[in-house]
C-alpha cells in the first residue's frame, strides 16, 4: 500500500468525480483509477461503485472515511516528529494566568523567544494565579506569567527567577453607554449593578483593596456577580448586565469601538505589570539559553 493511493481516493472524495480528482491529482484519469483500484485491491473491500452513473461510494467507504482521513494525518504527523527530533529541539513550559491568553502580552512574549531561539516547542498551561505560582515553585513548568501589582510585585523571590517585565496594564471598571444612561437618567434611584471577583482570587485582591470598598461607600452601587473569570465578567458587561472590572488590555477594542466606557471618575485605574518569571533552578537546555538571552 502506498500513501499516494489513500491521498488518490480523498481527493476523489473531495472532488466528487474522477475528472476532477485526477487535474487535483495531477495525473490522467485512467492512471487515476488504476490506482483507486490498487488501494481497494490490497484493501480487499470496494470503495467506489461504479455499476451506476454518476458512481457512489458504497457503504464501507463511507464508514471509514474518517478511519482513512486520521491515518493519512497521523502519518504525516509521526513523519514531522520524527524529523523535527533530529534536529535541535527545545521543550519548554509555561503557567500563565487565565486572563493573559486573550491579552497580548503573553503570545508577543512567546513569539518573541521563538524568534531568539530556534526550534523552540513551548507548553502553555493556564490556571489562576494561585495555581500558577505553585506549579512554579514545585518546579512542575519552567516559567511562570502572571500579573503584578504594587502590592504582590515580590510573589517570586528573586533567587528563584530572573524577571521580566513583558508591559504596563491597569484595572478599569467599564460597562455599556445604556448601562450608565440608565443609571443616570435615575437620578439615583437606580443601583448600578456590580461585577467583581471573590476575595480569594488574585483580580479579587486588587479589586478588594481599595476601589471596590469606596465605589461601595460613595455610590449607589451593589455587587451583582462575582466570577474569577475577566474574560465571563468581559461579556456579563457587554450584555448590559453590569459594571465590571477588567485589565483594559481585554476590552481596549471594546473602548475603541464605543462598545464599553471607562467609569474613571467612579473607579481610578488600578496599575498593573505584566511580568515574566523564568526558573532559576531547572537546568533543561532551553531553560539555560533563556536565561543567558533574557
Amino acid at each position: 500500500m502506498e500513501l499516494k493511493w489513500l491521498e488518490d481516493y480523498l481527493a476523489l472524495v473531495d472532488a466528487g468525480n474522477f475528472t476532477t480528482a485526477a487535474n487535483l491529482r495531477h495525473l490522467s484519469q485512467p492512471a487515476f483509477s488504476r490506482r483507486i483500484q490498487a488501494l481497494e485491491s490490497w484493501l480487499g473491500v470496494a470503495l467506489v461503485d461504479r455499476s451506476k452513473k454518476p458512481f457512489r461510494f458504497t457503504a464501507a467507504a463511507k464508514a471509514h472515511e474518517a478511519t482513512l482521513r486520521s491515518l493519512v494525518n497521523a502519518m504525516y504527523q509521526a513523519r514531522n516528529q520524527i524529523k523535527f527530533s533530529l534536529r535541535d529541539q527545545f521543550s519548554l513550559s509555561v503557567a500563565a494566568q487565565h486572563s493573559l491568553l486573550v491579552t497580548p502580552f503573553l503570545p508577543r512574549f512567546l513569539e518573541n523567544l521563538s524568534a531568539s531561539l530556534q526550534n523552540l516547542n513551548y507548553s502553555v498551561l493556564s490556571e489562576n494565579m494561585d495555581t500558577c505560582v505553585a506549579m512554579f515553585l514545585k518546579g512542575e513548568v519552567d516559567m511562570l506569567v502572571i500579573y503584578e501589582t504594587e502590592g504582590n510585585h515580590d510573589v517570586i523571590l528573586p533567587h528563584l527567577s530572573v524577571r521580566k517585565p513583558l508591559g504596563s496594564d491597569e484595572m478599569v471598571l467599564v460597562a455599556t453607554p445604556g448601562v450608565i444612561q440608565k443609571v443616570q437618567k435615575s437620578k439615583g434611584n437606580k443601583t448600578l449593578p456590580l461585577l467583581t471577583y471573590p476575595l480569594s482570587s488574585f483580580f479579587g485582591s486588587v479589586v478588594w483593596a481599595d476601589v471596590l470598598p469606596r465605589v461601595l461607600r460613595h455610590e449607589n452601587a451593589s455587587i451583582a456577580c462575582e466570577s474569577a473569570f475577566a474574560v465571563g465578567l468581559r461579556e456579563m458587561a457587554l450584555a448590559s448586565t453590569g459594571a465590571a472590572w477588567v485589565p483594559r488590555s481585554i476590552v481596549l477594542d471594546d473602548i475603541k469601538r464605543g462598545k464599553l466606557r471607562v467609569l474613571d471618575d467612579m473607579s481610578p485605574p488600578i496599575p498593573m505589570q505584566v511580568v515574566a518569571h523564568l526558573s532559576r533552578i531547572s537546568d533543561g537546555p532551553a531553560i539555560k539559553q533563556l536565561r543567558q538571552i533574557l
